[in-house]
């Protein structure tokens, strides 16, 4: 345990700005907090207050060095923004209108260095897939129908597309859609049955490094008790693994690791009151293998409602929204051996330029960059904003060829050549 939230908590976000330092939102009341290694907790800045409440989404650094989210409230006061917050703590808020642009449901970058989200109107009218740059000016791209559902924040997948969850059918059903930069739409798997109670809790959707996506359904299956699936981008998929028992089972949280394992959490049971079992699982993408990896029978910390990343440092680290001592959520660190995650680079913007060009390598695994070649000339301007991103200057003397990174967990090279003009 790294830290319990005594007075305010309730943590919702949770990723790694720099190695080994954290940032999250707690949202009693709403808050940016950081956090490191060694459990060390600061308050970051702390949003105007709300008589209606306020609601914070997400958290994502941004390839212009800040980190941003979104902002909402509903009732008498209504009111929606994103937010941006520098590396300082300085907070810009972007107010939007309620009533005709509605606000972000958080933010993700992709490397033509806009942001992209699902703006919903408060109100009732149907979600919007939307660009902003870093200023909050916004670019709607395509408006989801009645017929499409509730639609989840989309990611940016491994060939340059969105893909994301929707919810239909009052949550009977789960579709997986996709879209283009640009707006374009269309299904993946356009209906799953959600299981006899629908869905009444956290749900996940990831992409692992053989391209498939993961999810999961957290009451279906036979003995409603939760599924993992796997589904390819044409369209078909399958359940690779079934809890049998809703005390244990309830699974809402996916992700990979660096072993190429996925990993999450299972809530458990709630029927009148919490009396199932949380835990930690790993599931083998390739077999279905299944196990469970940590128990959390401390009554206190029992219920793990949770989110999951993995650190710089390969471990797995983790914040519970309202377990504790005081019920106001938790910071917990997971140690499994696992190897330290190496850096990836999977586009570089633009593919030619001559000296002094900027350019970007997006990626994952970017943190804590300590060098950048351009075919064997060492870059000696770079940047790294964030673990998706390095700004790296075309250094005089280099010819064409591929750029490799190199981080303290490793190197990669391109597999395509940077043309030097």
């Amino acid at each position: 345990m790294l830290y319990t939230f005594r007075t305010s908590g309730i943590p919702t976000a949770f990723v790694e700005v720099s190695p080994g330092l954290f940032w999250g939102i707690a949202s009693n009341p709403g808050q940016i907090f950081s956090i490191n290694t060694s459990g060390t907790y600061n308050t970051i800045y702390t949003f105007p207050s709300n008589p209606s409440g306020i609601s914070a989404m997400g958290l994502a650094p941004a390839l212009n060095g800040d980190v941003y989210g979104g902002l909402s409230s509903t009732g008498q006061s209504p009111m929606a923004d994103l937010f941006a917050a520098s590396r300082s703590g300085a907070v810009t808020l972007y107010p939007y209108n309620v009533a005709t642009q509605g606000g972000p449901a958080g933010v993700v970058q992709y490397p033509d260095n806009h942001l992209y989200s699902v703006f919903a109107l408060i109100g009732g009218s149907m979600p919007v897939f939307t660009r902003l740059d870093y200023q909050g000016k916004t670019t709607a791209l395509y408006s989801f129908s009645a017929s499409q559902g509730s639609p989840s924040l989309p990611f940016a997948g491994l060939d340059g597309n969105f893909y994301g969850m929707t919810l239909m059918n009052n949550t009977a059903e789960l579709g997986i859609y996709r879209l283009t930069s640009g707006g374009s739409f269309s299904w993946v798997v356009p209906s799953m049955l959600t299981g006899k109670y629908g869905v009444n809790h956290g749900i996940a959707l990831t992409q692992a490094t053989n391209g498939k996506l993961y999810g999961v359904l957290p009451q279906g299956g036979s003995d409603n008790a939760g599924t993992i699936y796997e589904a390819n981008v044409s369209g078909q998929y399958k359940t690779i693994y079934q809890f049998s028992n809703p005390q244990f089972g309830i699974p809402e949280t996916l992700m990979e690791a660096s072993d190429g394992m996925l990993y999450g959490t299972a809530k458990g049971e709630f029927a009148a009151g919490f009396h199932g079992y949380s835990s930690v699982f790993q599931v083998n993408p390739s077999t279905g293998q299944f196990k469970t990896i940590y128990n959390f029978t401390n009554p206190l910390i029992a219920e793990c409602e949770c989110i999951l990343i993995q650190g710089t440092d390969g471990k797995i680290y983790g914040v519970d929204f309202a377990g504790g001592t005081y019920s106001l959520g938790t910071v917990f660190v997971m140690d499994l051996g696992l190897p330290k995650p190496v850096p990836h680079v999977s586009a570089m913007v633009p593919k030619a330029g001559s000296v002094d060009q900027r350019v970007l390598l997006f990626g994952d695994g970017l943190l804590g960059a300590t060098a950048v070649s351009f075919n064997g000339t060492p870059a000696t301007t770079f940047t790294v904003p964030s673990h998706q991103g390095i700004w790296a200057a075309v250094p005089a003397g280099a010819t064409t060829g591929p750029i490799t990174v190199t981080t303290p967990n490793g190197t990669f090279t391109t597999k395509k050549d940077f043309t030097v003009e």
